[in-house]
């Protein structure tokens, strides 16, 4: 190796690495096009740059970035993708170097009117998992302007920007399962305490399951809406199908008492078994202001006596 190559080598170096961290730092597609941007203007200095990532859903090129192109010719050239040299890269998974382009003969240059014709041309695939998902192209209004330099760093950069597409889709697609989950999650709640009329101005709120602090916050949130968007003068807590009556449990249902007395309606307590009763006393829970029954029908009944 000659001393300018191992020059040339060497100042590399600083370019690979940033190439290296700022793709790894991408976490959106906004991210991921700022960074093939800014990738792109190190390695050469150019015209007209196009980015074209998949849309899944039409399985048609979306043209994600565009440097010296109007809108109008943004749009035409992503309508018009899949028909000229960037559809025939993507389809072919090849890199397209044509160092001299004739302009009289170039499809694109009747796509539009540009300042300045391309001379040469650059356009690599962006590949990832064994799978076309877009595609870079390059334009220069001089002849030749394409090192293989160019031509290595470029494919490098197609290359990692093909494995963060699948990257970003792996996390767009996990992102979605856990708003599904969370969605699901929600229903789970509000199906596993509903807040039901049971008679006028009564609302029984039946508690199945396990009671911790997220969901004791859940329940009084919705309890105390319906108590202020309705004319409600008693609530019914029923806690017959609770699994267990812990210190946590117990604490969540004294707040839930508290709440619903300061918004003005009574509280009511039913379904304490006596295994229940005797851990409330060993906790040493104080409800002040609550009614207590053996059962819900015995709390509805007190609601309805003068």
């Amino acid at each position: 190796m000659s001393h300018d190559e191992g020059s040339t080598a060497l100042e590399l170096v600083p370019l690979l690495d940033h190439i290296a961290t700022a793709l790894a730092s991408v976490r959106d597609e906004a991210a991921l096009v700022a960074a093939m941007d800014d990738i792109m203007r190190r390695i050469v200095d150019v015209e007209y740059v196009g980015v074209f990532f998949l849309d899944r859903d039409t399985n048609r090129l979306r043209h994600v970035f565009a440097r010296g192109f109007s809108e109008e010719e943004r749009r035409e050239a992503e309508r018009t993708a899949m028909d000229r040299h960037v559809g025939d890269v993507f389809r072919s998974r090849k890199l397209l170097h044509v160092p001299e382009v004739l302009v009289e003969n170039d499809p694109s240059a009747r796509l539009s009117p540009r300042r300045h014709p391309v001379r040469s041309r650059l356009t690599l695939p962006l590949v990832g998992r064994g799978q076309s998902v877009g595609a870079i192209s390059l334009g220069s209004s001089s002849a030749h302007a394409f090192t293989q330099t160019h031509v290595t760093l470029l494919s490098l950069v197609a290359s990692l920007a093909g494995v963060v597409y699948w990257n970003l889709e792996d996390l767009k697609a996990l992102e979605t399962q856990l708003a599904l989950t969370r969605a699901q999650q929600e229903e789970l709640r509000t199906l596993s305490a509903p807040i039901l009329e049971a008679a006028p101005g009564v609302l029984l709120v039946p508690l199945v399951g396990r009671m911790d602090a997220a969901r004791a916050e859940h329940i009084a949130d919705r309890l105390l809406h319906a108590i202020s968007a309705r004319a409600v003068d008693a609530a019914l807590i029923d806690v017959t199908g609770l699994e267990t009556v812990d210190t946590a449990s117990v604490a969540a249902l004294a707040a839930i008492a508290r709440a619903t007395t300061l918004m003005g309606a009574r509280c009511l307590l039913s379904g304490v078994s006596p295994k229940s009763a005797v851990q409330m006393t060993e906790l040493d829970v104080r409800l002040d202001g609550v009614s207590i029954f053996a059962s819900a029908s015995d709390a509805l009944l007190a609601t309805m006596r003068p």
